[in-house]
């Protein structure tokens, strides 16, 4: 395997992250309740997309590309690795923000301290901040580690209800944003 591919093996601990996130707050939601909500479900399938299905394409597009599995679908088998990387690349910020406004509801719920949120977040940001934009021009990596503490500091003295919809408001707002970025890159590259 490719010394680069371990890199991309990082990224996974993201999303992988935000399906065990969204499988906490499934079983959180089904607690004490004599029949689940129809959010339970959406969780839980939602933490499967995240923790088992995209780890499974990746490491089947991975599998495909390095033993050259099927040689006649390899460009379509590039393009699958490569928007795979770009999501995991460009995905890594709105999904620590989704994971952040999960875990404050939860938390808030359950009457536990306030670090228990913060804590992760900060953890998160500044490992994919560095491990995405280790080597990105204008120090980028550090803007993103100092973003996401301005963030940290605006919201750690407010209420966890409010941490979560702020949370929410932010991860549509990134999730946009990547996208704009995602489709720009596509037709400068």
């Amino acid at each position: 395997m490719e010394p680069y591919r371990y890199q991309q093996l990082a990224y996974l601990i993201v999303p992988v992250s935000l399906g065990v996130e969204f499988f906490l707050s499934s079983k959180y939601e089904k607690k004490d309740k004599e029949t689940a909500p129809v959010g339970a479900y959406l969780l839980d399938f939602l933490g499967f997309v995240f923790s088992v299905l995209i780890p499974g394409i990746f490491f089947f597009t991975l599998w495909a590309i390095e033993h050259k599995a099927f040689p006649r679908q390899e460009v379509m088998l590039a393009n699958l690795d490569r928007y795979g990387v770009m999501y995991f690349f460009l995905g890594a910020w709105w999904q620590i923000v989704v994971l952040t406004a999960l875990r404050s509801r939860r938390i808030r719920q359950n009457n536990d301290s306030k670090w228990k949120v913060w804590i992760p977040y900060l953890v998160l940001v500044t490992y994919i901040s560095l491990l995405v934009l280790w080597v990105a021009p204008w120090n980028l990596k550090w803007v993103s580690v100092f973003l996401f503490l301005v963030i940290f500091t605006c919201l750690f003295k407010t209420s966890l209800r409010t941490v979560e919809k702020v949370f929410w408001v932010l991860s549509v707002i990134i999730i946009f944003m990547e996208n704009i970025l995602f489709i720009f890159l596509e037709t400068v590259v």
